[in-house]
C-alpha cells in the first residue's frame, strides 16, 4: 500500500482526497498539509481520522509519495523538496509556474530515477482513450479542439492558455510530438488582466495541422475535439464522454463503446502502477514539460497581442 500525503486542500484538492479515499486498497492517506491551517482543520472535521501536518517536511517524512494540488506558484518548491527526500510526486497541471522550474524538476527526477506524474486528467478521459487507441499508427491530417466555459475567479490568476488550453495542448502533443513550423495566435481579454479567449493555429513539419480555441468568457460549456485522417473524422465530446467516427466514403457514423470510468480515479491508478512497476507514467515529467513549453509560447504571443 502506498503511504501518501496531500498538499493543497482547495476545491480540486478535496476531490483528489475523496478519490484516494475510494482507492483505500491501494493508497493509505497518511495526512494532509495546507499553508492555511484552517482549511486543513475543516477537512479534518469531514475525515476525523485524517492527520493534519502543520509542517510540510513532517508530512514528507511520513509518506512514500505526495500529491501536490496547491496553487501553481507553489508547485516547484513543494515538488523539489519532496524529490530531494526521494518521494514519488503527483503534481497538478500546469507542472510549474515557469519553464525553468519544470526543467529543473524533470532533470532531477530523471537523474535520480524518481517518479513524477503530471495531472493532465483529460489524457485519462475514457472518450479520448478509446479513440486514441484506434488512432495509433494512423496518419492524421487535422486536429481541432474547442474548450469553452463561463468566467470563474478560480484559475484567473493565469491566462486561459495555462488554465484550460493546456489540456488540449497535452492531448495534441500526445498524438503528435513533432516539430512545429508555424504558430499564429489571436487573443482577447475581458475579465482578467490575462488572455481570456485564445485561438491558436499550428502546423507541424509533417504537414499535420491543428486549431485550438479556448474561452473562459463563453455562455456555453464545451470540450470538443475533432481529428481527421485520410478516411475518417473522429469526434470526441469530452464532457458527454462520447466518441464517434465518420467514414468519409460511406458517410456512416459509428458510435464507439466508451466505458464510463472516472478519469481522476484512472489517473491515480496509473500513478500506483508506475510506482510499483518502477515505470514511466503516461503523463510523466517530460510530457508535462513539453505541454508547458508550448503553452508558454502560445501565451507569449497572446499577451503581446492583448497589450
Amino acid at each position: 500500500m502506498i503511504q501518501i500525503g496531500i498538499v493543497g486542500l482547495g476545491y480540486l484538492g478535496r476531490i483528489h482526497l475523496e478519490i484516494l479515499h475510494e482507492l483505500s486498497a491501494t493508497f493509505q492517506i497518511v495526512g494532509v498539509h495546507d499553508r492555511h491551517l484552517d482549511k486543513a482543520l475543516e477537512i479534518q472535521s469531514l475525515y476525523p481520522n485524517l492527520k493534519v501536518f502543520e509542517h510540510y517536511n513532517d508530512l514528507l517524512d511520513a509518506v512514500d509519495a505526495v500529491g501536490i494540488i496547491a496553487s501553481t506558484p507553489a508547485h516547484y518548491e513543494l515538488a523539489l523538496t519532496a524529490l530531494q527526500k526521494n518521494k514519488a510526486v503527483f503534481i497538478e497541471k500546469p507542472m510549474c509556474a515557469t519553464l525553468h522550474e519544470a526543467q529543473v524538476l524533470t532533470e532531477f527526477a530523471s537523474q535520480n530515477e524518481l517518479l513524477i506524474q503530471v495531472g493532465h486528467v483529460e489524457r485519462f478521459n475514457p472518450a479520448f482513450c478509446v479513440g486514441a487507441q484506434k488512432l495509433k499508427n494512423v496518419r492524421m491530417r487535422h486536429f481541432k479542439a474547442q474548450r469553452t466555459g463561463a468566467f470563474q475567479q478560480r484559475g484567473s490568476e493565469v491566462s486561459v492558455v495555462l488554465d484550460l488550453m493546456i489540456h488540449d495542448i497535452d492531448l495534441l502533443l500526445s498524438l503528435n510530438p513533432g516539430i512545429i513550423t508555424h504558430l499564429s495566435v489571436n487573443a482577447k481579454c475581458e475579465q482578467s488582466k490575462f488572455a481570456d479567449e485564445v485561438t491558436a493555429q499550428l502546423v507541424f513539419s509533417d504537414g499535420f495541422e491543428a486549431a485550438l480555441f479556448t474561452s473562459r468568457i463563453s455562455d456555453q460549456r464545451s470540450r470538443m475535439i475533432a481529428i481527421e485522417t485520410e478516411q475518417e473524422r473522429f469526434q470526441f465530446d469530452l464532457l458527454a464522454r462520447t466518441t464517434a467516427i465518420l467514414d468519409f466514403k460511406t458517410e456512416n457514423m459509428i458510435e464507439l463503446d466508451v466505458p464510463q470510468v472516472n478519469a481522476l480515479r484512472f489517473q491515480w491508478e496509473e500513478f500506483a502502477k508506475s510506482f510499483y512497476g518502477h515505470s514511466l507514467p503516461q503523463v510523466g515529467a517530460e510530457a508535462g514539460l513539453r505541454a508547458l513549453a508550448l503553452a508558454y509560447e502560445i501565451d507569449k504571443l497572446a499577451l503581446a497581442q492583448i497589450q
